[in-house]
């Protein structure tokens, strides 16, 4: 966990919590006597903000929700106040939305927040605080929530429950229920292929393998999800034995040192490799999934991205929950090693742990095994 993310938290809770306390004190004393909001109709809301911090990870789960509130709304414009790095992922969203960064300007956030005003505000966070306040800040006159934390709860003019073991794209469709919209499917699978296909994204630089290839994403910005490296060269060895995928690796720009190194281990074997960790845009690593014959990485929003780009894909879980994170299905596999103590991450908080028995008990043997099956389950 970078120092950034833990001060965020920090502030979060020292300031945030407070804030929400006092102000949902102050809502229930001025409001104590007025009747239950009435729920606009969808032809009369025009402006909606759904508001999601969180990586990538999180907003690809959501998509399905979006698109659904998408159709529910046709005329309505929707704003998705998110974090930077989400801008590229609403550009990939088969439905018209505008993104709104809040984490790089967030005092411009805000003076827009007050000086727009909406007619419905949804708040897809699930635990934290300061969304609960943007939210009310708003003025919205239907502000939705989760109903999990109480402190947040009286800043919300309508509130849906929360399954803390359920998988997490049913969640936010629940937010949805308040609008009068039905539940619809929140799978992810393949849900971007199609809109990104016809996308105009020029090739990246780099020459992309012709042969069919892995995607290997072996590492994220969480060390409790790690797995060995030596564990990976070896799985990237027997792929390339059989069925013979080239390695590709994949990640960011800060994962490009690791993933070189992690490259000459395994041309030591005599493996070919293409590393483009920080290489590619957003689109253009949707386009290398897209054709991918296998996608292998770590619980991460690239996982996600290969889901809904239609890949096979294999996913190993730790101390992360698989229920509410894993993708199911004949083409997707989650790999995990059961133990009592996982999963122990819940909101973005995970227990301190010296061993990290979860990812390091994980044997190269099982992931093979789930290769094995999804790349055979078309045949």
């Amino acid at each position: 966990m970078g120092i950034r993310a833990n001060l965020l938290k920090g502030m979060d809770t020292w300031v945030g919590s407070p804030l929400c306390r006092l102000t949902g004190v102050m809502t229930w004393y001025r409001y104590r006597d007025q009747q239950i909001p009435i729920t606009p109709g969808l032809s009369s809301i025009r402006r909606i903000l759904v508001i999601r911090p969180g990586g990538i990870g999180d907003m690809i789960v959501l998509l399905p929700a979006l698109q659904a509130l998408s159709q529910a709304c046709p005329d309505a414009q929707l704003d998705i106040a998110c974090e930077q790095r989400n801008r590229g992922i609403c550009s990939l969203a088969p439905f018209p939305c505008h993104p709104i960064p809040m984490d790089t300007q967030p005092v411009k956030f805000l003076a827009q927040l007050a000086r727009n005003p909406y007619d419905v505000v949804i708040d897809t966070e699930q635990f934290h605080h300061f969304s609960a306040l943007f939210a009310y800040w708003s003025r919205a006159p239907m502000r939705i929530g989760f109903n999990i934390n109480p402190r947040r709860n009286a800043l919300y003019t309508h509130r849906v429950d929360y399954a803390p073991d359920g998988f997490e794209g049913e969640q936010f469709m629940r937010l949805l229920q308040p609008l009068g919209i039905p539940p619809q499917s929140s799978r992810l699978d393949a849900c971007l292929k199609r809109h990104v296909a016809g996308l105009s994204i020029p090739p990246p630089s780099l020459a992309i393998p012709n042969d069919p290839y892995l995607v290997l994403h072996p590492f994220t910005g969480a060390h409790y999800k790690q797995w060995p490296s030596d564990r990976l060269v070896e799985l990237a060895a027997r792929l390339h034995a059989s069925p013979g995928l080239v390695c590709v690796l994949s990640g960011g720009a800060t994962d490009r040192p690791s993933c070189e190194t992690l490259a000459h281990a395994i041309e030591k074997h005599g493996i070919p490799v293409c590393n483009l960790a920080g290489k590619l845009t957003l689109p253009q690593t949707a386009r290398l999934l897209e054709k991918a014959a296998l996608f292998v990485g770590l619980d991460s929003g690239m996982a996600h991205l290969a889901v809904a780009m239609g890949a096979p894909t294999v996913i190993l879980f730790g101390a992360s929950d698989a229920r509410k994170w894993g993708t199911t299905g004949l083409r997707h596999a989650v790999v995990r090693n059961l133990l009592p103590c996982a999963p122990c991450c819940i909101f973005g908080y995970h227990k301190p742990c010296r061993h990290l028995a979860c990812m390091q008990g994980i044997p190269v043997d099982d992931v093979i095994t789930a290769c094995q099956r999804v790349l055979t389950a078309g045949d």
